[in-house]
């Protein structure tokens, strides 16, 4: 027989197992984190292991993990080591594949093939393919911790085909674009604001990367002319060279002795610039086309090759980068074949 007594725990609700195994006929004595209810599913499932194995039935003899159990651990996991966006998302992929159960499951009970319903479901949804990819993954990390915590053998996600996703169009500002938006700001008298928005399209940050607290005076050079940019955590460190533009302003800043070079909170940031790209009468664009103008400008204009602006960004991979500027790789290829004519009937004529 399987019983079960509540916990005291600071850190949730908890519930202590104790079963004899029926093979080894020693104790059990195993803690899990959950409520009532599902305590109460995990004495039965156990009770039924136990009464099938007395009819030579195969059975696992386990404790048989719920989904909410493994969401509550790593839910604590992620908040405790991954950036609040990122267990934002995590969280909301959880409550959706939560309610795709329409129930608590045993974690056994979920297999590749309701994976692939999910996956199936949230495409019909109209969910873009790249969202629907990186829900996918966001299952396959959770899953893979329930292995690492030893409360799942296998991982259901694992096989399970991701979404074509289509070539991806950046919306980048043209120059007549970005002299409007210039004019938008300063016509508000908006320097402080327009300062930032110059170092985003002159350095090709991210939003936080140029914010407090991860963007200090510390992040910045002002003898070699260059600037440290990271992600949260301190995770994804990269330099960036300060041209002319950049240092100007920074040195600026520095000298009215601001805390921080940008004291912006990113939602401030964020909210502002859609507001001028309104005024400034620019559709489709956000924050992040400031980032993609920096690397399509460098590249429209042979300033740099896709290795260098791939490092600028910060990006993972070259494939990366591929993916974002296909189009504008495609006319580069096309000139640099072209100018070959050029080079070819010179060497002819001589």
């Amino acid at each position: 027989m399987a019983t079960y007594t509540k916990l005291n725990r600071k850190r949730g609700e908890a519930y202590l197992i104790r079963y004899v195994h029926p093979i080894t006929k020693k104790a059990v004595r195993k803690v899990v984190w959950c409520n009532r209810k599902d305590a109460e599913k995990i004495v039965k499932k156990i009770e039924a292991d136990i009464a099938l194995g007395q009819f030579n039935i195969k059975s696992e003899y386990a404790i048989q993990y719920m989904w909410t159990q493994l969401v509550h651990k790593y839910i604590k996991y992620s908040r405790s080591n991954k950036s609040s966006k990122t267990t934002k998302r995590e969280i909301y992929v959880l409550d959706s594949f939560g309610k795709f159960l329409d129930g608590d499951e045993y974690l056994t009970q979920i297999t590749s093939i309701m994976i692939e319903n999910y996956r199936d479901g949230r495409i019909s949804d109209r969910l873009s393919p790249a969202t629907v990819s990186i829900e996918i993954r966001v299952l396959k990390t959770v899953f893979n911790k329930a292995i690492d915590w030893i409360m799942l053998t296998h991982n259901p996600v694992n096989g399970i085909r991701l979404p074509k996703s289509d070539i991806i169009k950046i919306r980048f500002l043209r120059k007549e674009e970005i002299d409007r938006l210039i004019k938008a700001i300063l016509d508000d008298s908006n320097t402080e604001f327009l300062d930032l928005v110059l170092a985003y399209l002159h350095t090709g940050s991210r939003r936080i990367e140029l914010l407090k607290p991860l963007f200090t005076w510390d992040n910045v050079n002002f003898q070699d002319k260059k600037i440290i940019l990271q992600g949260l955590k301190g995770t994804s460190k990269r330099y960036v060279p300060m041209n002319k533009v950049l240092n100007n302003i920074l040195v600026r800043r520095k000298a009215r002795g601001l805390e921080y070079p940008f004291e912006f909170s990113p939602d401030f940031v964020s909210h502002k610039i859609v507001k001028y790209y309104k005024v400034a009468k620019i559709k489709g664009a956000n924050l992040h086309s400031l980032r993609k103008t920096f690397g399509s400008l460098l590249l429209q204009n042979k300033k740099a090759d896709l290795l260098t602006v791939s490092k600028l960004l910060g990006h993972a991979s070259m494939t990366t980068t591929e993916k974002y500027y296909v189009d504008l790789l495609d006319e580069n290829y096309r000139d640099s074949v072209e100018g070959l004519e050029e080079i070819l009937e010179e060497d002819k004529e001589e």
